[in-house]
């Protein structure tokens, strides 16, 4: 119900005002009336309607001047001026100050309701406005927080700094730890999106209630369905005196009432913003290592490394390379980047339990993409398809691998038989136009969307939701990618070169951009893949 309140010094009138029209038919409550100005201010205050009938002649307080103390206080109110035609001047006036509409003495059923409708429609209209906004800014502030425990983030650049502002986050001074929570056998229980956001937003909404610290708590969805726990300590030895209790507490509270189970993998403190991506990095160490240590629900990075020499770090940059691979349907490229996990697992000598646990989400990234598909598992794969059976049973690296393969594969082509929408037509030809075009190293989104005659806003949105990528991290990826093709040729390339061939002017910065992306510096890479 929309609350409304009467205010008229003539009783006979709010009678009839009253009941001219049926208001709970029409999705209204009378919640109270007023005689004079003063009276109906203070109703106003403590009723906070949605709209107050105001008439302009009122004692104590005219109608003129209560409209504008309403607007000044309470700004979401809608006010709708009740007038004569001697008044209609001043009702004029009065839609300068903020009031929403006037009606003339007197007035029927039909214009009542007439009136009524245009201030719902623009109560309406604020409300989708203002829910854009909020939708816009929250999906801003996780964008950002993402990128703190990304790759992309170099600590020099000012857009960022201002940024941090925003959230008050001190680089300089504070401290940063990160909390990452993982739903248990989502890969196993095969949840639809739905349900995986109501997880979210349960375990979101009790650490808001269970994590007590002196500074502040950032809570985000980060990569591969985790709730990101960013803490930032703004006094000194806060870090020190921080209870993690409240993880185990969570851990507990789920488990007990809600019908599933979280891990939780907790980094190291450490100071400025450059820190957080690597308390990242050993928060998803922790809970990569939690079978294999034998640990509880909530897993220090610090206890793993007092316990174990060999930690391995698996980069979710293998796994959305893959995924990228996947949703282009390009088998050679999956093949490719499966072989490249698969001797990744082996250079890292990792144990059986988190050979498995990567494996699990390997599957679970296939399935991921069955679903974005809009198909059901049984459709694509074989209806005994048992993944936990599989991986357990498998006697080598190799067997498994080949198994994952034919299940990304069978899942490409069912794909490709998927009608190709216009916008799927419009990224094969920007895909192709990139690839011909990406030595240019003034490649802009501007200059491909303007050879096809689009908007760069089109392109961009055609990438984020064909590929879950901009178009600069596809221009990027491409450049990294020949680069390790010339890399590893055997034409005994200089780097000057190398790096001209992909599009980059100077060696210096390409150089910098290979390590980020990859972990490895060019001559590093080339040593690795041609012993």
């Amino acid at each position: 119900m929309i609350n409304v309140i009467l205010a008229d010094d003539e009783a006979v009138f709010r009678k009839y005002l009253r009941h001219v029209i049926d208001w709970e038919a029409h999705g209204f409550h009378v919640c109270g009336e007023a005689k004079n100005g003063v009276e109906a201010l203070e109703l106003i205050e403590r009723e906070r309607p949605d709209i107050a009938f105001i008439d302009i002649n009122m004692p104590y307080m005219n109608g003129m001047d209560l409209a504008a103390k309403v607007k000044e206080l309470y700004p979401s109110t809608s006010i709708v001026l009740v007038t004569g035609h001697s008044e209609f001047e001043y009702a004029r006036q009065a839609l300068k100050i903020g009031v929403d509409d006037y009606i003339l003495k007197p007035f029927d059923e039909e214009e009542l309701l007439m009136a009524l409708a245009k201030v719902k429609s623009a109560m309406e209209k604020s409300r989708v406005e203002q829910d854009k906004t909020q939708k816009e800014r929250l999906a801003w502030k996780e964008s950002f927080l993402n990128l703190l425990i990304s790759n992309e983030y170099t600590g020099d650049n000012e857009m960022m700094n201002h940024q941090m502002k925003m959230f008050q986050q001190q680089e300089d001074r504070s401290l940063f730890q990160v909390i990452a929570i993982e739903i248990d056998g989502l890969h196993e229980q095969w949840p639809d999106s739905g349900e995986i956001r109501l997880r979210k937003y349960i375990i979101a909404n009790l650490l808001q209630d269970l994590i007590k610290l002196e500074g502040r708590q950032f809570i985000f969805n980060g990569p591969e369905n985790r709730v990101i726990s960013l803490l930032q300590f703004t006094e000194e030895g806060g870090d020190k005196r921080f209870q993690t209790d409240g993880y185990s507490r969570l851990c507990a509270l789920i488990k007990r009432h809600f019908g599933f189970s979280v891990t939780v993998g907790i980094g190291t403190a450490g100071q400025g913003v450059t820190f957080i991506r690597e308390s990242y990095m050993e928060s998803v160490i922790a809970l990569r290592n939690r079978i294999a240590m034998n640990l509880t629900d909530v897993v220090f990075y610090r206890d793993i490394t007092s316990k174990a020499s060999n930690i391995g770090f698996y980069p979710s940059e293998m796994n959305e390379n893959l995924l990228l691979h996947l949703r282009l349907h390009d088998e050679d490229e999956i093949r490719k980047n499966l072989d490249a996990i698969r001797t990744y697992i082996q250079n890292q000598q990792l144990s059986s339990d988190y050979i498995h646990t990567i494996l699990a989400g390997l599957v679970s990234l296939c399935l991921t993409y069955i679903y974005e598909m809009g198909r059901k598992v049984e459709d694509v794969l074989p209806s005994n398809f048992s993944p936990f059976k599989e991986i357990t049973s498998k006697p080598s690296i190799e067997s498994a691998f080949e198994w994952i393969t034919d299940i990304y594969l069978t899942a490409a082509r069912h794909s490709k038989g998927v009608k190709r929408s216009k916008s799927g037509k419009i990224l094969e030809s920007a895909r192709e136009y990139i690839d011909s075009n990406y030595a240019n190293s003034q490649l802009k989104v501007e200059d491909i969307s303007k050879h096809f005659y689009i908007q760069p806003r089109y392109l961009l949105k055609i990438f984020k939701q064909e590929l879950g990528m901009s178009v600069s991290d596809y221009i990027l990826e491409t450049r990294i990618q020949r680069a390790k093709e010339l890399l590893i040729s055997g034409n005994n390339l200089r780097l000057t070169d190398i790096s001209q061939m992909v599009g980059y002017s100077d060696p210096g910065h390409f150089s910098k951009t290979f390590k980020k992306h990859t972990g490895l510096s060019p001559s590093e890479y080339e040593v690795t893949r041609t012993k």
